[in-house]
């Protein structure tokens, strides 16, 4: 441990005063040899003074390690060569041995201090590109651009230690919006920062960036700078940095780096993260608005499906019982014509059938309408489950009813819905089975009560459901593939069904029966209902 914190020590104070450390420690070095100058040959001092050289260069770099070589030339001359304590050089031979010396000391520490740097350049960009893929991993994730704003400021202040960072956004305008910042006062930006970036975002150019020499695009180490569209606008002398929000298509808007709580100004070191930040966020930013676009695309096309599915079907189910309509009434004014009082009461029934077919495909379209909108919230009373199952049966035409076989246990519990829409839901189910059934078939209407919730279920003998289909019967004017156009119905029936269930807390699903048929059940929870009377 003790060992561990005094290399720590040594490697800060290599890092933060490196000319220092060189210089004390081949004067360190020199006090610690001096007392053993009489017991060792000259030549091996040299030998001693090239492992300080090399440790400096290892900790301080080249330019501290080329110091100390000089340094140690100077000192091994003056106290190890006869005559000592002097610089003068009598025996020739010394003379190389002191060329060799410096030669052998400045190539160590050269190497040596360009092997330390390459290493802290190589651990710079592994951490790097840690940080840039765990950006990216939060950019795949995160689908709010607040949430990624605040991550996009957090990694800004970790690079570089900046008082202030904000992100500004471009509206279709072209003019920035602060989205997201972080500063020590919490203020608003200056006028003269918002200017500024106006102007970097009008001319879509960097400002504040250290220079960059075109001709290599790489760094003092040898590293590619991607920087490509900060280039122009560059040289100001400022200690901020405005860096666009570059894309193919469009300057999505500048991300402002304040000054720095050490001070000084940026370097190229600094900057290459944060270009490579920018350029993620910038991708980020294009596909968040591609994604819009193709959402808003989508839900045209949807619209103008349903529009054109909405006409078919009004087209259909309006005009079939207004023409039944406008013949029958056409045919009773007849003058010509002697109408007796069964024949007439006949058709009048007709025409009864056929205003109560159109006021149902009315009713459908207003309600579901009016669910969507949350115009129609549900007035929950107490009711008794079976008079909701009644009152649903009772909604029925009256020549239709003897199809439905009513199957319900003795006692049944107080529920607390809206007795209006659970019988409008239970109606559009039974009218659905007694539509696809057979024409002299039974419908089965039938409730229990489990742990939790009641059920109730309608089922019929009709074709039944596919199982690609049973997700998609309840969405508006589908109808599925057993269906004809001479069929009746708007395909609402089932989706106003599971906007009133869904209204309640519930949900409905459809299920096979053997060996042909299907049954649609239904189930709502019953929290807090009294038990059977």
């Amino acid at each position: 441990m003790i060992g561990a914190g005094c290399m720590h020590i040594l490697r800060y104070l290599a890092k933060r005063h490196g000319y220092f450390f060189a210089a004390a420690s081949v004067l360190t070095a020199t006090a610690a040899f001096l007392p053993g100058r009489d017991h060792f040959a000259r030549a091996q001092w040299a030998l001693l003074y090239l492992l300080v050289v090399g440790l400096v260069a290892g900790l301080a770099g080249v330019r501290p390690a080329l110091g100390a070589a000089g340094l140690a030339f100077l000192l091994w001359n003056f106290f190890f060569l006869p005559p000592h304590n002097t610089f003068a050089v009598h025996d020739s031979k010394d003379w190389l041995s002191l060329f060799v010396f410096l030669v052998v000391a400045v190539a160590m520490g050269t190497q040596t201090g360009r092997l330390r740097e390459r290493e802290a350049e190589a651990l710079a960009r592994e951490r790097e590109m840690a940080m840039l893929n765990q950006f990216s991993a939060r950019l795949v994730s995160d689908s709010s651009i607040s949430d990624i704003a605040q991550l996009l400021m957090g990694e800004v202040a970790q690079i570089t230690g900046a008082r202030s960072a904000a992100l500004l956004l471009a509206d279709e305008e072209g003019n920035l919006q602060e989205h997201r910042s972080c500063a020590d006062d919490a203020g608003e930006l200056e006028s003269s920062v918002l200017c500024i970036a106006q102007w970097a975002q009008a001319h879509s150019k960097g400002v504040g960036l250290p220079p960059i020499t075109r001709r290599s695009d790489t760094d003092a180490a040898g590293w590619p700078i991607s920087v490509d569209h900060v280039q122009a606008g560059a040289s100001t002398h400022r200690e901020d940095l405005f860096i666009p929000l570059q894309t193919i298509d469009r300057l999505e808007g500048i991300l402002y780096v304040g000054q720095r709580s050490s001070g000084g100004p940026y370097r190229v070191s600094d900057v290459r993260p944060l270009v490579a930040v920018a350029n993620q966020t910038a991708a980020f930013l294009e596909r968040k608005r591609l994604q819009a676009a193709s959402v808003q695309a989508d839900a045209l096309r949807e619209a103008d499906r349903l529009k054109s599915t909405l006409i078919s079907s009004v087209s259909h189910e309006l005009k079939t019982p207004i023409a039944s309509i406008t013949a029958t009434i056409g045919n009773l004014a007849e003058q010509d014509v002697e109408w007796d009082k069964d024949k007439a009461a006949h058709e009048l029934a007709s025409v009864q059938e056929d205003l109560d077919r159109l006021n149902s495909s009315i009713n459908a379209l207003l309600d579901l309408a009016r669910l969507e909108s949350a115009a129609w919230e549900p007035r929950r009373e107490w009711y008794d489950l079976a008079d909701v199952v009644w009152a649903a049966h009772s909604r029925i035409p009256q020549k239709q009813r003897s199809r439905i076989q009513v199957s319900l246990p003795e006692a049944l519990p107080m529920v607390f819905v809206d007795v209006t829409q659970m019988a409008r839901a239970l109606e559009n189910l039974l009218a659905n089975a007694l539509i696809y059934g057979p024409p002299d078939s039974a419908v089965l209407l039938g409730a229990s009560v489990e742990e939790g919730a009641f059920r109730v279920w309608v089922e019929d003998e009709g074709p039944g459901i596919r199982p690609e289909e049973r997700e998609r019967i309840f969405e508006k004017f589908y109808r599925g593939r057993s269906s004809s156009q001479s069929t009746p119905g708007t395909g609402l029936g089932l989706a106003v069904a599971r906007e009133v269930i869904r209204f309640h807390g519930g949900r409905i699903w459809v299920e096979d029966v053997g060996p042909r048929g299907a049954r649609f059940v239904i189930s709502v929870p019953t929290e807090g209902t009294p038990g059977p009377l």
